[in-house]
């Protein structure tokens, strides 16, 4: 499903096309506005957008071609993993904030339309504009997100492993835009799920905590099992939709997130 069809549309063209003027391969331009124009058509924005990069990698001839980008990504983020490691153990580890900390640190990207992400080391700390309280049960899918974030994300999951929630992170198999893969993580319980597309997408029994704009949509068109979803409205779309300041923090059930989409 497209939230708004016209602005996630203009947003893929852009996302794209932009990838390969960041990579150094404007010459590939009219080959990607050829395949995205057979992509448009498809009715699930998850499968045009991972298909898409998928295209983009094999255009420049690197299956992961924002690799450096989240080696210094990775880099940034553990030195701000500290500092949060520092204020949740001030915190005697509480679950509330380590839950506020994981949706603001939603903050990198490189594909939204018009988006201005601010520092990592600042942005972890904004108040959630929406915080809907849901009971963890004791094991959870820790779908994690972007480069950088992701290593704040290890230390939220140490959060909620101190009050009794043991988390399982769910990577894509393949590399999409900057996030995270196996490797980067391979000391941690790591499941990987087939392809580049939403892990969200294959997950059909226990309960999704999930990171990300890229997973809330993919758990609005496929989620089945019960969900609490972390992000930012990044978009005008999602601005619009959940009724909150661009780039707000969220932190909301799946099917809250479902009921307001379908208000739309």
């Amino acid at each position: 499903m497209w939230l708004d069809e016209a602005s996630c549309k203009l947003c893929i063209i852009t996302s794209r096309t932009g990838d390969l003027i960041r990579l150094n391969r404007p010459d590939k331009l009219p080959e990607i506005l050829s395949e995205l124009s057979k992509l448009l058509k498809l009715q699930s924005r998850s499968e045009a957008f991972s298909t898409s990069f998928g295209i983009v990698a094999k255009l420049v001839g690197d299956d992961d071609p924002y690799r450096d980008y989240k080696t210094k990504l990775i880099a940034i983020g553990k030195r701000v993993a500290e500092a949060v490691r520092m204020r949740l153990e001030q915190a005697s580890w509480d679950i509330v904030m380590a839950l506020r900390i994981a949706a603001a640190a939603n903050i990198v990207d490189t594909s939204v339309l018009g988006y201005r992400p601010k520092k990592l080391e600042e942005a972890v700390w904004d108040p959630p504009s929406i915080e809907e309280r849901v009971e963890l049960p004791s094991s959870v899918y820790y779908v994690l997100d972007n480069a950088g974030e992701a290593q704040v994300d290890l230390v939220v999951a140490e959060a909620l492993e101190r009050n009794g929630v043991k988390s399982t992170f769910v990577v894509r198999a393949q590399p999409y835009e900057i996030d995270i893969i196996e490797k980067d993580i391979s000391t941690y319980r790591v499941v990987t799920t087939p392809g580049n597309i939403s892990p969200v997408r294959w997950i059909r029994d226990g309960f999704i905590l999930a990171k990300g704009i890229a997973n809330l949509e993919a758990y609005l068109e496929w989620g089945e099992t019960p969900a609490l979803l972390l992000f930012r409205a990044k978009c005008d779309v999602l601005s619009r939709v959940f009724s909150v300041p661009r780039n707000a923090p969220i932190i909301i059930s799946g099917q809250t997130a479902k009921a307001i989409s379908q208000l739309r």
